[in-house]
């Protein structure tokens, strides 16, 4: 444990981690990054200046999992070299003029970088240049002649990335409590309800984030950089305590989950909003940006941290197990710009030939990266564990030690053991995180037998002994989902796992299937001598598959689920099994063959289960690409 900072995580997450550190972001060559700022790369419309921070941040945070010197060095050198192109009047700016499409998202990011290394160190000098770097912001963006934050960026996004500046200067503010930062950022957002020069009728943000609001109505429905202004609004409410702040955000994230979140909890078509919660049983272009997955999770966290609401915590579990976990390349190494629920898993392309990455392979780690802070968080009386994979845990009461162990293979399995090894002396609040799906959780201390409803915390309150064993048993059950908006279109479910088919496990042929659920029962015709299953009408239905769990390598859990093949009224129903696997899994090998299937019909037609020549369409271009991973790359 004491490599490690407060938390280590095992099991699968923790694999994860370790191989996102270790393959991806500490074996990235940050150079070029910092090659961008001195040389001015975006000076003709480029993105270069956003890879230092994106890559930083999730630099600075492997190193505050796991605290090696190494680690250490490679950040002080990369601040050493962003430093050395800051300019006379603190500007830091990967682009020779201001104002260029993409001049303050990197300067955006370069901030959160910088203050990233003085949370982590404490250094003056780099708060100091993160200051000048803001003041020559704020010198050319105010007062007469200035040019306003809404007024830049690209016409096609509003100005929303420019926009998206707020965050670092809330957070400035509140490491210097230097108010001129705190009033650059109330005046920021005020200006988003005046016209601008890419809104007529101005971005409007916090007035159209309302109860019911259409997320792919309100500004430019770019789910990235609108989100990411959303996050620097819930910071100033953080720091101010206006409720408007929080009430626009809550609304515009309800109405995201409510509108645009698919099965495996991210969103995008060709990286906007389009509705996609009801359209996500289609083939969609360039589906679940990997920069959407992060962001919706980083909001999520942030307002888990704020609200306390067990919800956002149920829907960080759902996007970290599946859309993230099927985004990265199993030895962390590369990512995928864009995950498809059905079709053909791809990689991400190099964007830009001198940074040799993309914005998701710099972004994606960042979420993964941040799992240990929402893993266990702080309550007012107490703390609560959202988070329940094997690994040791540590955190604080009051100022006072409380470390538990965890022993499970969930999200495979259905039981949970903690272990207290440490506890303060004092009466607390602990607060168990029961999933909405787990109806008949059972948790256990000593004798006594707790029966918490789904989709609450189990909150348990007292002065904690050490070696209190606790036992949580969620009794996970595999369970049909019935798509929004299509009666039709099902997936399978294990607990917070989606299930999908893939291409190497599943051989297509030229007939129908129907899904078969514990309520079709075999009736037995004695004139005809034969067996018949009659056709369900759809309230009859039930919500559980007929299905057996087996081993299958390299999946967290497999299942051959029963279909039942009827090709007219009465005669030849035969049923035959076909092979589910964690949609993480499904196609991870992101070959030619990597064609997967979340969601199908009943019945399906199985000589199309996996969609043709689907990779340009995944990918988002006009004519296929191969694949660019660092293996190819180098």
């Amino acid at each position: 444990m004491d490599e490690y900072g407060k938390i280590k995580i095992e099991g699968y997450i923790g694999r994860l981690i370790e191989n996102c550190i270790g393959n991806g972001v500490m074996a990235a060559d940050y150079q070029p990054f910092i090659k961008a700022f001195q040389e001015k790369l975006d000076s003709e419309g480029l993105f270069c200046g956003e890879f230092w921070g994106k890559w930083f941040t999730s630099a600075a945070l492997a190193y505050e999992y796991n605290p090696r010197p190494e680690y250490l060095k490679k950040l002080e050198d990369a601040v050493e070299g962003l430093l050395a192109a800051q300019e006379e009047d603190g500007r830091i700016s990967a682009s020779k003029e201001d104002f260029t499409p993409w001049d303050i998202w990197g300067r955006k990011y370069a901030l959160l970088g910088l203050l990233a290394y003085y949370d982590l160190t404490r250094s003056g000098r780099v708060l100091e240049a993160a200051k000048r770097m803001a003041d020559q912001l704020i010198s050319k963006t105010t007062g007469d002649g200035g040019r306003r934050i809404s007024d830049t960026g690209l016409e096609a996004l509003r100005g929303l990335s420019s926009c998206s500046v707020l965050q670092p200067f809330v957070l400035l503010y509140e490491r210097t409590e230097k108010e001129r930062y705190l009033s650059y950022a109330e005046n920021l957002v005020a200006s988003w309800s005046l016209p601008s020069a890419y809104s007529p009728e101005g971005l409007r943000l916090l007035e159209q984030a309302v109860p019911g609001c259409i997320p792919a109505e309100i500004a430019a429905p770019k789910g990235y950089e609108i989100m990411s202004c959303y996050a620097g609004v819930l910071d100033l409410y953080r720091v101010t305590g206006k409720k408007q702040y929080l009430d626009a955000v809550t609304a515009y994230m309800e109405a995201v989950v409510e509108r645009e979140i698919m099965i495996t909890g991210s969103g995008s078509s060709g990286e906007l909003w389009c509705e996609g919660r009801l359209r996500q049983t289609q083939v969609l272009e360039a589906p679940m940006e990997t920069c959407v997955t992060a962001t919706y999770m980083m909001l999520c966290r942030k307002l888990l941290e704020v609200t306390h609401d067990v919800k956002w915590a149920e829907r960080l579990e759902v996007s970290l197990f599946n859309a993230l976990a099927g985004a990265m390349k199993p030895d962390g190494s590369w990512w995928a710009y864009f995950s498809p629920l059905q079709g053909r898993r791809v990689l991400s392309q190099v964007q830009i030939e001198e940074m040799n990455t993309s914005c998701c392979v710099a972004n994606g780690p960042r979420a993964l990266l941040e799992v240990p802070k929402w893993s266990v968080t702080s309550l007012p009386d107490g703390i609560a564990v959202n988070l329940y994979q094997e690994g040791r845990y540590r955190t604080e009461f009051n100022g006072l030690p409380f470390v538990f162990r965890q022993e499970t293979d969930y999200p495979s399995g259905s039981t949970v053991r903690l272990y207290l090894e440490q506890v303060p002396g004092e009466e607390m609040t602990l607060s168990l995180r029961i999933p909405a799906w787990a109806e008949h959780t059972e948790v256990r201390i000593g004798s006594e037998i707790f029966y918490p409803a789904a989709g609450t915390y189990c909150e348990m309150r007292g002065r904690w002994r050490k070696y209190t064993e606790i036992q949580i048993d969620f009794h996970t059950e595999l369970r049909i989902v019935t798509a929004p908006g299509s009666t039709n279109e099902k997936a399978l479910m294990w607990g917070s796992l989606v299930l999908a088919m893939d291409r190497r496990d599943v051989e297509e042929a030229p007939k129908s299937l129907w899904l078969m659920n514990d309520a079709m029962k075999p009736i037995h015709d004695t004139q005809m001598e034969l067996d018949y299953y009659p056709v369900q009408s759809i309230r009859q239905e039930s919500a559980r598959p007929i299905a057996e769990r087996v081993e299958k390598k390299d999946a967290l859990v497999a299942f051959r689920v029963k279909f039942l093949r009827r090709p007219i009224h009465f005669f030849h129903h035969e049923t035959e099994e076909l092979l589910f696997r964690d949609y993480a899994s499904c196609g991870n090998d992101f070959t030619e063959e990597s064609a997967i299937r979340t969601w199908f019909s009943v019945p399906m037609y199985c000589s199309e289960i996996f969609p043709k020549d689907s990779e340009h369409v995944i990918r988002g271009t006009v004519e296929e690409e191969p694949p660019l991973d660092k293996e190819d790359k180098s």
